[in-house]
This record gives C-alpha cells, sequence and structure tokens, in this order.
C-alpha cells in the first residue's frame, strides 16, 4: 500500500526492541516524506554508506532569526513538561519496583491496581526483570 500526501496517519511495521531510538526517529521521519523524495534520501544514504561520499552542507544566505524573548515562554514550558514527565515516571518505577520486590505483587495485581498506568508498568517490570537478571 503507498502513502499518500491524503493519509493521516503511520503505521511502521514491527521493529525489535534493541532498535536504537536514534534509528526509530529516522525511520518515522524518514517515512512522512513523499514516496519520490524516499527513495531520492534512502539512495544517497546507501551512496554515503557505501562509498563514504561526504554531504557538502552550505549554510543558507538568508535565514530568519527568531528573538529569544520570543521563544523563552515556550522553551519554559518545556522545560517544565519534561521536568514533569520525568518526575511522573520515577514515581510510577518506584511504584513498581515497590510492589514487585517489596510487596511481591504479580504483574497481573499491579496491572488490576493501576490500570490507567498499565503500559508504564509492563515496561518497568520487563526492565525490572532485566536489570535484576543481570546481577
Amino acid at each position: 500500500m503507498k502513502m499518500s500526501e491524503k493519509n493521516d496517519f503511520i503505521q511502521l511495521p514491527p521493529i525489535k526492541k534493541d532498535t536504537s531510538s536514534d534509528v526509530v526517529a529516522f525511520i518515522w521521519e524518514y517515512m512522512k516524506i513523499s514516496e519520490n523524495s524516499r527513495e531520492k534520501v534512502k539512495d544517497l544514504i546507501k551512496d554515503v554508506h557505501e562509498n563514504g561520499v561526504k554531504l557538502e552542507y552550505k549554510a543558507p544566505k538568508l535565514y530568519e532569526v527568531i528573538p529569544k524573548g520570543e521563544i523563552a515562554e515556550f522553551e519554559e514550558v518545556m522545560r517544565k513538561t519534561i521536568a514533569d514527565i520525568v518526575s511522573e515516571a520515577s514515581g510510577v518505577a518506584c511504584w513498581v519496583y515497590v510492589q514487585k520486590y517489596v510487596k511481591h505483587k504479580t504483574l497481573d495485581e499491579m496491572l488490576e491496581e493501576w490500570a490507567g498506568a498499565s503500559q508504564f508498568i509492563l515496561a518497568m517490570d520487563t526492565w525490572f526483570e532485566r536489570l535484576m537478571a543481570d546481577q
């Protein structure tokens, strides 16, 4: 199925769990460009990889300078949002650790108790299993 400009959604095929997030991000951006451009980009990347071709970067002659004040509020909101995400993720991770290793609850019991965080609980449970297996 070809991806047309009219489609609002992208569905990537299954990707291995150990795929670097940088690679996944690149694939995601690659799939958002037009089909013609994707072929050109793919050929260029293959050429760089296979032949060591160096891409010539030319700094633009004309560009818009955005005043710092114009993005300061956005920057502050993003900083606070990221801090909130990290704080919340840390809280859920601690909760999963206590439930799993202190209270000895099963994954199903944790998912039943806090259904709203099911994906994160599953991820943390898997991560703790791997982490503790290495010790």
